[in-house]
């Protein structure tokens, strides 16, 4: 079993413990909840300093985690050190790794400056990953990693911290998958899967569902009552229709697929696409499969209150 050290430290006091993990982490709780009066009488110890050490073995930092300790700034490893084992294993973890030390750790806002300004002081910048890095925040962002301020500030959030952590702490580099040049016959088949896939993708309209019911508000009118200027409007407003005036739980794209042919719109050649974008690109929709689609809280602010006229 692996040794742990910890130093408590009050002034000119100090105490240290030292041993396997099990034991020093057993004392340690012991003096985090019934203090140090057994061991130093006239102590306070109530702003005690408590300084965790993780040992060369490579005991991992769960005591200090659980305890809500911070670690301090020698625990982490610099942004050089990271740099010259090359930990991070993509371009996007390198901006979420550039994001942890501009923000001190998680904790203040960062801008996209700051991620360039990380790119230059590590020489990393070139053309290519300039134009890429507002896409590569962006995905950072979808992934859950970021949260936005406002449109120029972003925070990282606890998934994005963490993650973060886990990059800096790996031993050792963790290079990308190499792809092998794919044979015509490789070739050959990954086509036929993907006409077949295609073909398989087919929606379909919902015949039992009822969009012009005789005790409520029909589809046709309720749209009426909005503002609609592109079709990731119009999937919001029918996914409120489903939710709210039907109260259907679980929408899906064939909800919608069927919603587009009552409201005789012209249905988008690539209608999976247009509902994936209204999720990625514009974070009106919320969903992890199509056969489970929400409205995000940008969705929901949007009908309640931006396209809905003006009575």
């Amino acid at each position: 079993m692996g040794n742990l050290r910890i130093k408590l430290k009050y002034k000119s006091f100090e105490i240290e413990l030292e041993g396997d993990k099990d034991t020093v982490q057993s004392e340690f709780k012991d003096i985090k909840e019934n203090g140090l009066g057994n061991i130093v009488m006239g102590v306070d110890m109530s702003e005690t300093t408590y300084l965790v050490e993780q040992p060369e073995s490579g005991i991992p930092k769960q005591l200090a985690q659980a305890e809500n300790i911070d670690f301090t700034d020698s625990d982490v490893p610099s942004l050089k050190d990271v740099l010259m084992k090359q930990l991070p294993s993509s371009e996007r973890e390198w901006i979420l790794v550039y994001a942890y030390y501009a923000t001190e750790f998680g904790n203040k806002p960062f801008t996209s400056k700051n991620i360039l300004e990380a790119y230059e002081s590590t020489k990393r910048k070139t053309t290519s990953r300039h134009a890429n890095m507002s896409q590569n925040i962006k995905a950072l962002f979808n992934k859950g990693y970021f949260s936005a301020l406002n449109d120029e500030e972003f925070i990282l959030t606890n998934d994005g911290k963490h993650q973060a952590n886990e990059i800096i702490t790996r031993t050792h580099s963790t290079p990308l998958k190499q792809k092998k040049p794919k044979s015509k016959a490789s070739e050959s088949k990954a086509t036929s899967n993907k006409k077949s896939k295609s073909s398989g993708s087919k929606f379909e309209v919902l015949k039992d569902l009822n969009l012009r019911p005789t005790d409520k508000v029909s589809l046709t009118d309720y749209v009426k009552n909005y503002e609609i200027k592109s079709n990731g409007d119009r999937i919001i407003v029918i996914i409120n229709y489903l939710k709210e005036i039907l109260k259907i739980d679980k929408v899906t794209i064939n909800h919608l697929y069927t919603a587009f042919f009552v409201l005789k719109c012209r249905i988008p050649a690539s209608f999976y696409q247009v509902v994936v974008n209204t999720k990625s690109r514009s974070n009106l929709i919320d969903f992890n499969k199509v056969d489970d689609i929400k409205l995000s809280t940008q969705g929901s602010n949007r009908v309640r209150l931006d396209i809905v006229k003006k009575k």
